[in-house]
Formats: C-alpha cells, structure tokens, sequence
C-alpha cells in the first residue's frame, strides 16, 4: 500500500511540473509572438523558429539567464559586443552573456546574430515557412551542440502551433513588399548586351587609387560598378537596404552582409553598395586613411571585407585608425597602426563637428580634412530621426546608441510601437 501511494504522489507531481511547463510555455507566446512576427518581417527569420528557440533556450522565459540578462537566445559576448556582460557557467565555467535591457532586444539581437554570420546565410534562401529545414540547418550551421535540438525545436512549433504566426508574418511581408514596389525594376545593367564598358582609373590626392569598370546604359537605369572585382551601385540618398534589396532581387540579409550594415542603418548618398561578397585582398598595396572616415568606410571604398581589414592590420573589431595611418590591403602587416577605440572615435568625431558647427560661415581657417564630419549614422545634438518601414523602437535605440525607455520618454510614447514616417527625437 505504501509503495502505491508513493507511485501516486510522484505521479501526482510530475503532472503538476508538466502542466505548470506547459502553462508556462503557452504565457511566454503570448508575450513574445508579436516581437517574433516583427522580427520575421524584418529579417525573414521564420517567427515559429525564434519562438522555439526562445522557449528552449530560456526555459520560456524562466531560466536564470533570461531573469537576470533578459538573454532568450543563449547569445554569448563575442569579441564586438561592447554592452553589458553576465557571466554564467554553461559550456563552461562562468562564460560571458549578453546583456539587453529589455527581452524584446534580446529578440532584435538573435535576428541580427543570424543575419550577420556567414555561416547562417544559407538559410535565408529557404522559405519562410520551412521551419523543419530551418531547424535542421541552425544545428548544423552550429547554433547548438545538442544532437536533438532540431527535433526538439520542431516538437515546440508542432505541439504549439508555432507555425500559424509564419502565415501571420508571411502576409505582412507580402504587404511591405507591395508597398516598396516599384512599376517596373529594370534589368541589372551588366547583364545588358547593349550596355558599354569603360575603364576609369580614379585616383585621389591622399595617394589612393583603384580601378572601377563602370557600366553605362543608353537606357535609364542604375549605373553599375565593378569595384575590386566586386558588383556595386551608388547609394542614392539615404537609401534603405531593403530597396536595393527589392531592386536587385537579393535577399536582404545579404545586403545587409555584403555592406557590413547593423539592423537600422542605411546607406550615406554616393557610397558604394557591394551586390556581391566583396574580396579578401584589394587592387593596392595600402590604403592611407582620410579625416573621419571609419574601418567601414575604408572597406567600402576599396571593396574589401572588413573583417579582413581588421585580420591583416592586426587590428581589434571596432578599433579604428588614426587619419594618416597606412591600411595594408593586401598581406598581415608586421605591427598595427595608430588606433583608437570605437567609443573614443565617436567622442572625437562627436567634438570636432560641435567645433566645426562654432566656426562662421565665411570662415577659411579649416578644411573638410581638418575637421572631418560625424558619420551619418551617428547620434548628433538635438537630432531627429524618421522612422523607415524596417524599423523597430529596438533597432533605433541600437542605431543610436541609446535605450528604449531614453526614447519613450523623450518622445512621450505609451508603448514601444512605431510607424513608418513617424519623427522621433533621439536625443536631447
């Protein structure tokens, strides 16, 4: 007899932790579907995916890590993160977390940590609503050394129905897409038999120079470019990714790979955009670095992969060169050049323009080499900032180096929600 009612009681519990995970799981969907669906219409990371993900990696929303980093996805520190770090033992003793503010930019990061990574650029060519393959294709790529976390993750979106809310984000990219069409995108211009092929051999006075096959059409259209061997277009404006995108009909994620672009940037009018990888070595030997250009613009101009710019001038991610300092863009150089870090730029960068702007008009005591501009995508005084179609409360705090609750304050805002056209201030 007692050996049944012991039987009974631990049967009695485990249904009890059962249906406690269950209600536990279906509370944590609720709370987070919309930030999923938001986050695949930006990124095309399917919302039934990041949900399951979320669920298992935070123990939907219970787990130590998720309470006390708001970490859902697992995402560790990495050598660029430069925000606040939890250290916690997974792997391994006391290994290094991300930290966020709120869960909802936890979200906005694990898209942004997918789309930046090579190694998951596959599978932003399968559909949306493939979660099995998607699934499949996250362990394989690495995402985890668990044997079964792709069928655990596919037993998530099947016992929830996690894939209804795919229909639900698929329906709202066809929508942004049919706004952001156009009517009639022309057909790439090198691949025009009647395009013409000239050669220009552009060089600057600091001493750069780099040959560009430059394509011009008889017919309107976008004039193309071979930049380093590479495809590229000039920025019109302050374009957004997604219409090039669109335009060129390549995936988003890869735009935004090939242009080294965070979640919110846009491209600055006249630069280069890559339409294809760009390369591991350049036309030159060096590189000599202007006034207030950044390792991004150098990357940008010359057409080679940033992270290759950082490899061969022994350089640390986010640490940027003095103006005068040699880039080598072809072998590892012996010893780094004069840098600086990332934060210390933007403070550099953020007193010459104030200095600048205390200069009169009529005044010729300084060039644009003296007193080198703040990068477009960078917080200013007072600034204002017009919200885009891809943008989310998160991805503009990141873009300018603030918090949400900063900008729901400043401007007054209920909730995190915000509408394309809309004009925030994002800074006083």
């Amino acid at each position: 007899m007692k050996t049944n009612l012991t039987s009974l009681f631990i049967l009695l519990f485990v249904a009890t932790v059962s249906a406690q995970q269950k209600q536990d799981i279906i509370n944590y969907v609720e709370r987070y579907k919309q930030a999923a669906i938001d986050e695949m219409v930006r990124s095309k990371v399917p919302a039934s995916i990041t949900l399951a993900q979320g669920i298992l990696e935070s123990s939907a929303g219970t787990s130590v890590l998720s309470k006390n980093s708001n970490n859902h996805f697992g995402i560790k520190c990495k050598e660029e993160w430069t925000g606040e770090k939890y250290y916690h033992d997974d792997d391994r003793p006391q290994e290094c977390f991300r930290v966020y503010q709120h869960a909802e930019a936890s979200y906005a990061d694990h898209s942004d940590f997918l789309l930046t990574r090579p190694r998951y650029a596959p599978l932003f060519q399968l559909p949306v609503t493939s979660y099995k393959y998607w699934a499949y294709g996250l362990k394989e790529a690495g995402y985890a050394t668990n044997p079964k976390y792709a069928p655990m993750l596919i037993a998530y979106i099947e016992d929830y129905k996690l894939y209804e809310f795919d229909k639900v984000g698929v329906a709202m990219i066809e929508e942004k897409e049919k706004m952001m069409k156009q009517p009639e995108v022309t057909e790439p211009l090198l691949a025009k038999a009647e395009s013409r092929i000239v050669v220009t051999d552009v060089k600057n006075k600091e001493h750069h120079h780099q040959l560009i096959t430059e394509a011009k059409s008889a017919e309107e259209g976008r004039q193309e470019f071979v930049v380093n061997g590479v495809r590229a277009i000039k920025a019109m404006g302050n374009e957004d990714p997604f219409k090039v995108a669109y335009e060129y009909n390549i995936d988003y994620s890869y735009i935004m790979t090939f242009n080294d672009l965070n979640t919110g940037d846009r491209f600055k009018e006249g630069e280069f955009v890559f339409l294809q990888p760009k390369k591991i070595r350049g036309n030159e030997a060096t590189y000599l670095v202007l006034a207030g250009e950044s390792m991004r613009d150098v990357s940008q101009k010359t057409g080679v992969r940033l992270r290759e710019l950082y490899a061969k001038n022994l350089m640390k991610m986010n640490e940027q060169a003095y103006a005068g300092e040699p880039l080598s863009l072809q072998e590892k150089k012996t010893a780094p050049p004069h840098v600086m870090s990332y934060a210390e730029y933007l403070k550099e960068q953020t007193r010459l323009t104030q200095a600048q702007n205390k200069i009169p008009a009529n005044s010729t005591a300084s060039s644009n080499n003296d007193v080198p501009a703040l990068p477009d995508n960078r917080i200013q005084l007072n600034a204002q900032y017009q919200v885009q179609q891809s943008d989310t409360l998160y991805s503009i705090a990141r873009k300018f180096n603030t918090s949400v609750e900063a900008l729901k304050q400043i401007n007054q805002l209920e909730s995190t929600d915000v509408k394309a056209g809309q004009t925030l201030v994002v800074s006083k």
